[in-house]
């Protein structure tokens, strides 16, 4: 009897005391972070979902090969707003903005809170939704409740490229069925395009912003690459972008280049389908005009570009293929070109702007910038 009890105790401690260790670890690091007696649950949550991805992705701090992602921040819950979850997150994980292995992932606020992890040498990647009824508990009333008490959904799967590109059926149903919450084609997607070796932050900002990879906002960071070469800014000057039509690649475009709508860099518009016939054969890419502007002297040059989403198909080998991640593959293979945006992009028009009256005739309320540019003619 004595000897079985010793047994007991002695498996009692193997697997307690690493937890009661670990558990001791991560408050001092994360007081280490916010300062000693300001933990609160919030901060928790970002720690309990970090040492559970930890256990069941096999991974420990400041493993560069980890990606975190949440939408801590912008989620609010009953009035709450979440950003003390990512502080968790960092002092649990050690994955961080500077490492480029911390996402913040724009949301809108009524949605969900959710952390996830994808380890980049497995490709294992684990999904946690927040139990929205948790968030406005105290930090002891947290630690009494099991994992699947704080969490709705705790997913871990596989996504190696392959079996994304070769199963669709088998991703159909998981995406049908929300694996992660909804966030399926989203997470995955900004998951593999972190781990391409062409990838830089400036490209994760436009993702965080625009929350999923697709072609549509890879073709605005290959037409920044493209402004680059051959409308480079000097000091003092900045893009006008007259996004006709409009399409995922404005996301990238605001993030980039600071033009967004309020602050007059970008003027969004679309084109109805009579007005996309009416574009002449070599524009029927058109992917926006693009002023080049110096606010001292009141003049700009100005390109009006196309983009060639043909030709991104046909590198990607995906004309004929069917299933979710086909715009996941097309993307992939994008940005293997960042440093030839000249295969995808081109350029329709080039033309100048000799004052702030020209602008703003191409800005005003119910004018066409591609008629008043020669680009395609009026609808009659």
């Amino acid at each position: 009897m004595r000897k079985t009890t010793a047994v007991c105790v002695l498996l009692c401690m193997l697997f307690v005391l690493p937890g009661l260790v670990l558990a001791q670890g991560t408050t001092a690091d994360i007081e280490n972070l916010v300062g000693k007696g300001k933990v609160t649950s919030l901060h928790l949550l970002g720690v309990k979902a970090t040492n559970i991805a930890m256990q069941q992705l096999s991974f420990t701090k400041g493993d560069a090969n980890v990606l975190a992602m949440t939408d801590a921040g912008y989620s609010i819950i009953s009035g709450q707003t979440t950003e003390k979850c990512i502080d968790g997150v960092i002092a649990a994980s050690g994955c961080t903005t500077g490492g480029s292995n911390l996402l913040m992932i724009h949301r809108s606020k009524e949605l969900p809170l959710w952390f996830a992890f994808f380890k980049e040498d497995t490709r294992d990647f684990i999904y946690l939704q927040v139990n929205s009824a948790v968030v406005n508990k105290s930090v002891d009333e947290l630690n009494k409740l099991a994992d699947n008490q704080i969490f709705n959904i705790i997913a871990k799967e596989n996504i190696k490229l392959d079996d994304l590109y070769n199963n669709p059926d088998k991703w159909n149903e998981k995406i049908n069925n929300k694996v992660f919450g909804g966030n399926e084609s989203s997470l995955i997607g900004i998951a593999s395009i972190w781990a391409h070796p062409k990838c830089t932050f400036d490209f994760l900002q436009a993702a965080q912003f625009h929350n999923h990879i697709c072609p549509g906002v890879n073709s605005g960071y290959l037409i920044s690459k493209y402004l680059d070469k051959n409308l480079p800014l000097q000091q003092g000057q900045s893009y006008k972008i007259f996004a006709v039509p409009s399409w995922c690649k404005d996301d990238a475009l605001q993030v980039i280049y600071d033009a967004t709508v309020g602050k007059k860099g970008m003027f969004a518009s679309d084109l109805t389908e009579e007005q996309k016939k009416m574009l002449p054969d070599n524009a029927k890419g058109v992917a926006g005009i693009y002023i080049r502007w110096d606010a001292k002297t009141n003049t700009g040059s100005g390109l009006v570009l196309a983009f060639d989403f043909d030709k991104a198909s046909e590198l990607a080998g995906v004309q004929n293929a069917a299933g979710p991640f086909v715009k996941l593959k097309t993307a992939l293979t994008m940005m293997d070109y960042v440093n030839q945006p000249e295969i995808m992009v081109s350029t329709l028009k080039q033309f100048n702007v000799a004052s702030a009256e020209e602008l703003t005739a191409l800005q005003a309320a119910g004018v066409n910038p591609l008629i008043k540019l020669g680009i395609m003619e009026e609808v009659k």
